[in-house]
Parts: structure tokens; sequence; C-alpha cells
């Protein structure tokens, strides 16, 4: 790996220095990997900019993940990955199929309500399970890499294989997060109200009306992440 990208809005002056320091080649062209240096907004950031480009991820917050390391490690990862001392890590990602237009997700999809005082109606097909008209705010499906992030902050548990199905706010609490084997499909109706279709942390949100279905699904795109040895 010579050619390296940076992602991240710390020091990146201070990065570029140091991989050039290190023998790599800094650019966003074709790179051979991307320096992940900040939070999790980095992360998803660096994976929707360069799509399956494995990512050496370096967290300035709270470590939570196998392959996060700590700034103090950065000059002895980079020496390492220098040496090809590494293997890369894949994650599966999620693709969300909204009116002929195709997203991927490596954290989770979202679809929620637009108002926030109005409670969004909505119906999930998820495998074999169906749940016609709830009422709440949305629902969140997640990435096993995604399980750790707000997907958890609604009940949902870590899981490692599968889709992760969780609810925000949901009037019906006898309805719980459940996993469904990755081969399976959710598909989510509006029955009443507007809602947001969110993918990551993007900010270009669509907006769903009533009537319309999305159908979420295992991408065929992986995420890939470097694991020093």
């Amino acid at each position: 790996m010579e050619k390296a990208a940076i992602s991240s809005v710390l020091e990146k002056g201070k990065l570029k220095r140091l991989l050039l320091r290190k023998g790599f080649i800094a650019s966003n062209y074709k790179p051979d990997f991307v320096l992940c240096y900040g939070g999790d907004g980095t992360v998803l950031y660096a994976e929707r900019t360069f799509p399956g480009v494995p990512k050496l991820i370096v967290k300035t917050t709270r470590i939570v993940r196998k392959y996060d390391y700590k700034p103090t490690q950065l000059e002895k990862l980079l020496e390492k990955v220098k040496r090809n001392e590494l293997r890369i890590v894949k994650e599966p990602k999620l693709s969300v199929c909204f009116n002929k237009k195709v997203l991927n997700a490596l954290n989770e999809v979202q679809v929620r309500a637009c108002n926030p005082v109005r409670a969004l109606r909505f119906s999930v097909s998820a495998g074999r399970k169906r749940f016609r008209k709830l009422v709440g705010d949305g629902v969140i499906i997640s990435t096993p890499f995604g399980s750790t992030g707000y997907y958890s902050s609604v009940g949902g548990r870590k899981f490692r294989k599968g889709i992760g199905i969780a609810f925000n706010n949901l009037h019906d609490k006898r309805v719980k997060p459940f996993v469904i084997p990755s081969n399976q499909k959710v598909k989510i109706k509006i029955e009443r109200e507007k809602a947001w279709l969110l993918v990551d942390n993007y900010e270009k949100f669509i907006e769903l009306q009533p009537g319309d279905t999305v159908v979420v699904k295992t991408s065929k795109e992986f995420a890939r992440f470097i694991k020093v040895k």
C-alpha cells in the first residue's frame, strides 16, 4: 500500500506530513487505503467517499470496535501497514431501494417521521415477520457494524450476522428489536404522514409520501478495514 487518502477534519496537515515521512503518497486519487482520523462520522464519510477502499481507523473518540486504534498508536500502525503486516476485514453493508434509486449504508437505514409532533403510521415486512399499521417515530435497519450505534440506543443488541430491525418510540411496546438472516429483505410502507429516508449520517434526506415503499437488503458491496498484526 503506497497511496493514502485522509478522512479527517482534525490536523490534516500534520497527518499528511506524517504519511510522507513514513513513505506514503498522500492522495485522494485512487488511494490504496484511507486514514480515518476522528469519530464515527469520519468513518461513514470515508466509506461514502471511497466505497470499498480499505480504511485504517484511528479514533479520537471512544473506542468501540475491534479495528479502532488510538492516536498514540498511529506511527507504529503506519509502519506496519508499510511492511504489509496487516489483514483486511470485510463488513457487510445494506442497500436501500426507492423509486429506482439505490443507496448503500455501512451503519443503518432509517425511516422516521418528518413532523416531530405527529406519529408516523407504517407497515414492516421483515423476512417472515409482518407488522401492519405500526404507530411511532419510525424504524431502524442496521448492519452488524452499526449495531453498536443508533440501533443499540433504541433497544437493539449487538449482533454479528444478519440484518437488525429496531423501532423508534413505537406505541406497541410488545414489538421488540430482532435480527433476520442476511439473505432476507425488509420492506417498509408508509401508511400515513410524511417520512424521511436516511442513510447513515448522509445529510441529503429523501422525503417519503403515504403509499411509498422502500426495500432494504444486504448490499453486494462490502466495507473493508485494516487490522494490523
